[in-house]
């Protein structure tokens, strides 16, 4: 289907395309509302109908706001953020491990009489916060801390009844399994167990990496189809934020014992070509004083490590 006719190539033109900027933490979609400002004095119809695009590919960086993506064809797109900026979402899995204090998050549940929760909580999202300038409607409620239903809608004094939308910062997980979120003013406390879902949907790149599996719907002015302006951008990842992941130190750990099974090996064949016994120093003070302070320093390891994490 065809759409209103935007001088896309004009607007792709009229942006910095220079490399080397990382995958930006910043929240995408603003400022691409003023691509194509200026051409108010083309005469309609002089310019070919933009459209329709949808594909697939991979996250290769940034310029400025414009997503770099591999298509799978091989060719690279520019593509421009979205106006709104929740329909550009970084997607992934997470365990417990991931939760801080003051994460943002939004899950839905039922509440009975006296605000009750009947069931744990199936799937909870964590997000980050947006510019509230981009955000309309609905999809306001979304990042806003508080309480939402459709049946009480507009009532700040809403009961604690029925199916639920709740929106606030975490607050702490109980070894139990309750989880307590401060949704606005009002402290909420619901249960979760082994069957509940978290889900990282974050409007930025924070997490983003290099090769990430991207899927694009959106429009284009032919015959330009690798400058696209988005109506939607999806990156996604199997990595699991949280996950113990111990391949890395295990092979780390056998370089290192494979480097020292080559210096024994070569003490070995030193020891062999000079059989003649060599006297042992007498032990001194030097000695243990080297030994305590090798033995400070391993224990003082971990108290580095605790700090840094």
């Amino acid at each position: 289907m065809n759409r209103i006719s935007l001088p896309l190539t004009l607007l792709f033109l009229s942006i910095h395309c220079g490399f080397g900027d990382p995958l930006a933490a910043q929240n995408p979609g603003l400022g691409t509302a003023d691509f194509g400002q200026g051409q108010s004095n083309v005469p309609a119809g002089t310019l070919p109908a933009n459209e329709v695009t949808n594909f697939k590919g991979t996250l290769k960086g940034m310029r400025r706001n414009l997503v770099v993506i591999e298509k799978e064809d091989g060719s690279e797109a520019l593509v421009a953020m979205p106006d709104t900026i929740s329909s550009f979402q970084f997607v992934a899995k997470a365990t417990p491990a991931f939760l801080q204090r003051g994460m943002l998050m939004r899950f839905s549940a039922n509440f009975g009489p006296g605000g009750v929760p009947l069931a744990p909580v199936g799937k909870i999202t964590l997000f980050q916060p947006v510019d509230p300038r981009s955000l309309h409607g609905r999809t306001k409620e979304q990042f806003t801390p508080g309480i939402y239903s459709d049946a009480h809608r507009g009532n700040r004094n809403q009961p604690m009844v029925g199916k639920l939308s709740i929106v606030g910062r975490l607050i702490g997980l109980a070894p139990n399994g309750v989880l307590a979120v401060q949704a606005g003013k009002m402290p909420v406390q619901v249960p979760v167990d082994a069957n509940t879902t978290l889900e990282v949907r974050y409007n930025n790149l924070v997490l983003a990496q290099e090769g990430d599996a991207v899927t694009v719907a959106g429009f284009y002015q032919p015959p330009n189809e690798n400058q696209v302006k988005a109506d939607r951008i999806t990156i996604t990842t199997d990595r699991v934020y949280g996950e113990y992941q111990p391949a890395g130190e295990r092979k780390s750990r056998r370089r290192r014992g494979d480097k020292q099974d080559g210096d024994e090996k070569q003490a070995e064949a030193e020891q062999t070509k000079d059989p003649q016994p060599k006297e042992t120093p007498p032990t001194g003070l030097g000695d243990d004083a080297e030994k305590a302070d090798n033995s400070k320093s391993d224990d003082a390891q971990p108290d580095t490590e605790q700090e840094d994490s």
